[in-house]
């Protein structure tokens, strides 16, 4: 999926953004880098990984009181 300055643009006006014409561009590339990104992401095989609820595995400290 690519984005074009014309798809940031009506996006832009969607969300009530005001984005001066010459950041059309700049961001529409952007956008399609971070799209490329997810879709580096999605090639992942992630086939019988658990889900983690927290990167360090500790009990919560109770309080004295």
């Amino acid at each position: 999926m690519a984005i074009d300055a014309a798809t940031v643009r009506r996006v832009a006006h969607l969300a009530r953004i005001k984005t001066p014409e010459d950041r059309l561009e700049p961001l529409a590339q952007e956008l399609n880098g971070i799209l490329a990104w997810i879709e580096q992401l999605d090639e992942v095989g992630i086939e019988g990984v658990e889900p983690m609820t927290s990167n360090v595995s500790q009990p919560l400290r109770l309080r004295d009181d």
